[in-house]
């Protein structure tokens, strides 16, 4: 009685599992397509073929939703970028390739979690998030580029960098990672060849070349 009892619970964990990623699979092709705002929970409930009430059993609104789908992949790249940040015995050269090894492995990961940070409007999501929740969501997006800017810091006031200002070439990076990420996605869609791990890895040689001192 036992074993069948339990064998009924992790049916129904593993079927509500299930069902939450087919909520979040459909919400993220939408909000990609369409937009968070033009987005309903109807629109989602049709393109996962279950009822409005079957996705509020699992989230309070659209915008519990999206933050579900963003923090909890956001917080473990937050981590991973500082502990490489803080990292003893290797250059700055070294992190930043780590770096940008961890964010393209969250990419890979998550695509979904990151489309939907890279195309993150502050304006919008501050009237619809709790303060906390806002905050929180402000906190780790500012923290990653942070983290690069300490490392950017340590290779100036180590002699091995240009003088430059550690924020806007953290920016730099970032966008750079991002701008390559969109691109070769459109050439995918097109069906042409993946270049996007060694585009990235090309780009960041560049860049660290142009701000060596």
């Amino acid at each position: 009685m036992f074993y069948r009892i339990m064998g009924i619970n992790e049916r129904k964990l593993k079927e509500k599992e299930l069902r939450i990623k087919q909520i979040r699979d459909s919400a993220a092709a939408l909000f990609y397509k369409k937009g968070y705002e033009a987005t309903t929970i109807e629109d989602i409930a049709k393109l996962a073929e279950i009822s409005k009430g079957t996705i509020y059993l699992y989230f309070k609104s659209k915008i519990d939703l999206y933050y579900s789908m963003v923090e909890p992949s956001l917080d473990v790249l937050s981590k991973k970028l500082s502990k490489i940040a803080s990292m003893k015995n290797i250059s700055p050269e070294l992190k930043i390739k780590k770096v940008t090894d961890a964010t393209y492995e969250f990419y890979v990961k998550d695509p979904d979690a990151y489309h939907l940070i890279s195309r993150y409007e502050a304006s919008v999501f501050s009237n619809l998030l709790s303060p906390k929740k806002l905050d929180h969501l402000k906190h780790l997006m500012r923290s990653n580029l942070h983290q690069l800017e300490i490392i950017v810091s340590e290779g100036i006031n180590k002699g091995l960098f240009q003088k430059l200002n550690p924020k806007m070439t953290a920016i730099v990076f970032w966008n750079t990672f991002m701008g390559i990420i969109q691109f070769q996605e459109n050439r995918l869609e097109k069906g042409k060849v993946d270049y996007r791990r060694s585009t990235i890895n090309s780009a960041m040689k560049l860049i660290i070349r142009g701000i060596r001192k």
